[in-house]
């Protein structure tokens, strides 16, 4: 059933996005005065067909959901032009409004995300309280003197209202290679604490880059939530509410310090101090299963489900319409640039291309976001299309971006670049496409097969 849930909410965002990309060909080329043949969401054989309209324009919805595309009058040549309409062609018009028609579509995408960014505000979206759980020995973080406990309360002078708002901060700095300066609230201590983000090694921004490259997790009670039969947990008497407080003597600040020392504790007993729902604390001998994680390593198991999180520490922020918008223009400024400087780095090789996600992953982030409610799918639906629109104003051929690129260099030459041109440009642009939409696919797998 979750699978099925997943598949449906990524079906339901790509159509969303692609609707909105290609609603803004279609309308800015009716507003040229071009005549549109077709509007197609996905590609392939059609499962819904109609036509609509004086232009007898036919909508359709096809089987592969990946895309979509605006059939214009006159895009390809040799078509056949009936005599009445061969003012209406695409390729009638002036290289200035060829240009805003391939515009539109990212443009609109970005424009979504404004008001998707707006709207995730108005509801208020659930986060996590910005509190240190864990901090590695000898990282980032530990070098910078943070400890469990401390709350984040600024990041390089702006105010951090969830852990989220902090990941996005620290992944913005070692983006942009500056350092990040972190404001603590320990029980009204405040303490400022400098990540040198700018001296990270090459290709650091990768995946769970808070965790393996700064070295520390959020705070999360190490709190029983449910006992599963038949493990070592339920041997030894652990039930829901049992807050773990100490193992082998080392305190237990968060549960991803003792999923840490279970897990590097496979068929190995350990000596586990916990606070009972009634107050009294115990003492037990526990051995975790061992178990292999999915590269063949042994892991330790002892059976427990955390529990939920306290009221205390999810974060839940409601802004007025017009905070509401301003939030939106600011989340896609931010988010847009970060994108682009990506990208850089990328080629520079400061950031890890595994960080290049694919279908697979992207239904993933779709369902989990679907599940979780409206705000998070919308804040979801937001980024991904901030990224479409990036990746489509790309120069490469066959993308709008490539479009733009010939428009743009046939108003400074006077006249069009020749077919056989643009054909080859076409030709590399669908190569370098499939290169990157294989090695997308190759990440998603990768994630896939490792634990």
């Amino acid at each position: 059933m979750q699978v099925l849930e997943t598949i449906a909410a990524f079906i339901l965002a790509i159509g969303i996005l692609v609707l909105i990309h290609e609603s803004g060909h279609f309308w800015v080329a009716k507003f040229m005065g071009v005549k549109v043949l077709k509007f197609s969401i996905g590609f392939g054989p059609a499962l819904i067909s109609r036509r609509w309209g004086k232009d007898h324009t036919e909508y359709v919805i096809a089987a592969l959901p990946l895309g979509g595309y605006v059939k214009m009058l006159g895009e390809q040549s040799g078509e056949e032009i009936p005599p009445e309409d061969g003012h209406r062609t695409f390729d009638a018009l002036a290289p200035g409004r060829r240009f805003l028609i391939a515009l539109a579509g990212p443009m609109a995408n970005l424009l979504f995300a404004v008001i998707a960014y707006a709207g995730v505000a108005w509801i208020g979206i659930p986060g996590l309280a910005p509190i240190i759980g864990l901090v590695s020995d000898h990282s980032l973080a530990a070098q910078a003197h943070l400890q469990p406990g401390q709350r984040i309360t600024a990041l390089n002078g702006q105010k951090v209202y969830t852990w989220e708002d902090m990941r996005t901060g620290l992944l913005s700095a070692a983006i942009a290679r500056v350092p990040a300066h972190l404001q603590t609230n320990n029980q009204g201590k405040v303490t400022t604490h400098t990540l040198p983000l700018q001296s990270l090694k090459a290709d650091s921004v990768g995946p769970d880059f808070l965790e393996k490259v700064i070295g520390m997790a959020p705070y999360l009670p190490a709190t029983v939530g449910a006992v599963e039969p038949k493990t070592p947990a339920a041997a030894v008497g652990l039930v829901p509410g049992d807050r773990i407080i100490r193992v082998n003597h080392h305190p237990v600040p968060s549960w991803e310090s003792l999923a840490r020392q279970i897990e590097s504790h496979p068929d190995k007993v350990l000596e586990l101090t916990y606070r009972s729902t009634h107050g009294v604390s115990k003492t037990v001998q526990i051995k975790p299963q061992m178990f292999l994680d999915k590269a063949g390593k042994a892991i330790g198991r002892i059976g427990i489900v955390m529990a939920p999180l306290p009221p205390d520490l999810i974060v839940t922020r409601h802004r007025g319409p017009a905070e509401g918008l301003l939030y939106g223009l600011h989340s896609i400024w931010q988010m847009s640039w970060m994108t682009v400087e990506m990208i850089v780095r990328m080629i520079q090789g400061f950031v890890s291309p595994d960080n290049i996600s694919g279908p697979i992953a992207i239904a993933e982030y779709a369902g989990q976001s679907a599940q979780a409610g409206v705000a998070p799918f919308l804040s979801f639906l937001a980024l991904v299309s901030i990224s479409l629109g990036i990746l489509n104003l790309l120069p490469i051929p066959i993308l709008d971006g490539g479009h733009l690129v010939f428009y743009a260099l046939e108003m400074l030459r006077g006249k069009p670049l020749s077919p056989a041109v643009v054909q080859k440009a076409q030709q590399i642009g669908i190569v370098l496409l499939l290169m990157l939409m294989s090695f997308a696919f190759y990440n998603d797998i990768t994630r896939l097969m490792t634990p």
